[in-house]
């Protein structure tokens, strides 16, 4: 109990000491900051506003300054933009300009054709009736010249006229069913023809156009111009033109054939023959497609317009002969169309669409012919030219061989058509080496000192092994075929001799 006054004395110490720290902590003022504290405060408070205040502005004035370049940006790219499709217009304007001026060049280039071809037409035409016209007169004058010999009387005159209508009547009659002047018959025609188609087959196809022309001259003579036999032997000389290389003249010849055709009575009687002929005439565009100088300035385009040409006639003809045929049925003439357009298509170098027509083609003549025709084994050739023209050389290789023992089980080894696939063999072999030796370049050819060895080499290495040999043996084959068969001035000669002269100069080297 004596110490509960000194515990109260303790506590009202502390008390009065905890009041005098807080009063010391807060100024004196009942816990509240002074004056100097507040403006201190505020000052900070009106600092971190202006500090954020000027940020802002610098953000603003960065963003607009973003915005006025990127709007700057795309004004100039919206200009640029204006200025290329000016340009683009003006390029595509000036492209549209040259592409309306070779078509204009084309359109005359095949009017003055067709213009020249009709002349040779109306030429052809006008010789025959000449001819036909002065046959008649010569015939006449010889009958006038035996019936008026001794005519002094009126009477006898009459007699002798009436004669002379007789001798004219039979000299009609014979012309239809008998001899000529030279002592011919269409019989004899016929023989010439078939003479000819035989030369053809052994590849003789000089000899074959001088006996096609004899069978014209005596068809001639008995038949006229206008007669669907006729048109049949021009239509034979242009084939045996084409095969002596002669695109030009064997063109000529189809013309007077067509023309014949198309002038014929009852002209749907003779559909096939013309549609045939129209063929040919393609082939002929082809042929001549192929034998471009490709040394010569703009001979893509020459190129282009030669095979457009040959394309649409082969779609002409192949209209006629699918009429006939009745669902999936094979026909060869069909066959030989498609073919005919792989051919086009491997000129223009559309490899895959040329295969897609190859195997049409070999399909239906495999079903109408066999596997074992010179006709199939010659498709199957064209099919190793699309795989090389893609340097699948392998394939290539595989097609021209089953090619080869074909023709040469049928022809011989002699027969051009064997030659021309001995030589489809050479040039295989020889852009293999060339492959070859392309691999070789980029490899350790490529490397030091091997370059430099390589560079003095180069031909040698380009061909080399059991590969420069089987081309070589190829290459002379298809040489000594086409000189002995075809004569130095053909073209398939003409490049066989260039070929062996380069091989000469790698074996020098």
């Amino acid at each position: 109990h004596k110490m509960r006054p000194l515990r109260g004395v303790i506590v009202a110490a502390l008390l009065l000491c905890s009041l005098a720290a807080v009063q010391g902590q807060y100024g004196g003022r009942g816990g509240y900051p002074d004056d100097d504290m507040t403006d201190r405060a505020v000052e900070y408070y009106m600092m971190q506003q202006q500090a954020e205040q000027q940020k802002y502005q610098e953000e603003m004035m960065a963003r607009a300054q973003e915005e006025e370049m990127i709007r700057r940006q795309q004004a100039q790219y919206m200009q640029q933009q204006r200025q290329q499709e000016a340009y683009n217009r003006q390029q595509q304007q000036m492209a549209q300009e040259e592409m309306m001026e070779q078509r204009r060049q084309a359109l005359y280039q095949q009017e003055m054709e067709e213009e020249y071809y009709r002349q040779q037409q109306a030429a052809y035409a006008q010789q025959q009736a000449m001819a036909q016209a002065q046959a008649f007169q010569e015939a006449a004058a010889d009958v006038r010249a035996t019936t008026y010999a001794y005519t002094p009387t009126r009477d006898e005159r009459e007699a002798y006229q009436v004669q002379f209508d007789q001798g004219q009547e039979e000299a009609r009659r014979k012309a239809g069913t008998g001899a000529d002047a030279g002592g011919t018959s269409l019989d004899d025609a016929t023989t010439l023809a078939e003479k000819g188609t035989m030369l053809m087959s052994k590849g003789n196809y000089a000899s074959a156009l001088v006996t096609y022309d004899r069978c014209l001259s005596v068809q001639l003579a008995h038949l006229g111009d206008m007669h669907p036999i006729v048109a049949h032997t021009v239509d034979l000389m242009g084939v045996a033109l084409l095969r002596i290389g002669s695109a030009r003249e064997a063109q000529e010849a189809f013309q007077k054939a067509l023309y014949i055709y198309q002038n014929l009575q009852g002209e749907g009687q003779h559909a096939a023959d013309t549609a045939l002929c129209v063929m040919h005439v393609g082939q002929a565009f082809e042929l001549e497609a192929e034998n471009l100088d490709k040394s010569t300035k703009g001979w893509e385009k020459k190129m282009e317009d030669l095979t457009e040409r040959a394309y649409d006639m082969y779609e002409r003809a192949l209209d006629v002969f699918k009429s006939r045929v009745e669902g999936d049925e094979p026909d060869l003439d069909v066959a030989n169309i498609y073919h005919a357009m792989g051919n086009t298509h491997n000129i223009r170098g559309e490899y895959m669409e040329a295969l897609r027509k190859y195997k049409i083609a070999l399909s239906q003549k495999i079903r109408v012919l066999g596997e074992d025709d010179p006709s199939v084994g010659w498709t199957k050739n064209n099919i190793g030219n699309a795989f090389k023209g893609m340097f699948k050389l392998d394939e290539a290789f595989k097609w021209y061989n089953e090619c080869l023992e074909t023709v040469t089980q049928f022809f011989g080894p002699d027969h051009p058509e064997v030659a021309h696939v001995h030589w489809n063999l050479a040039l295989a072999y020889h852009t293999k080496g060339e492959v070859e030796a392309l691999k070789r370049r980029q490899t350790w050819h490529g490397r030091w000192p091997f370059r430099w060895f390589a560079g003095i080499t180069k031909k040698r290495l380009a061909h080399e092994g059991d590969d420069f040999e089987k081309m070589d043996q190829h290459l002379h084959h298809a040489f000594n075929v086409f000189v002995q068969r075809l004569g130095e001035d053909h073209i398939s000669t003409q490049r066989a001799t260039e070929a062996v002269m380069a091989m000469r100069e790698l074996v020098r080297d």
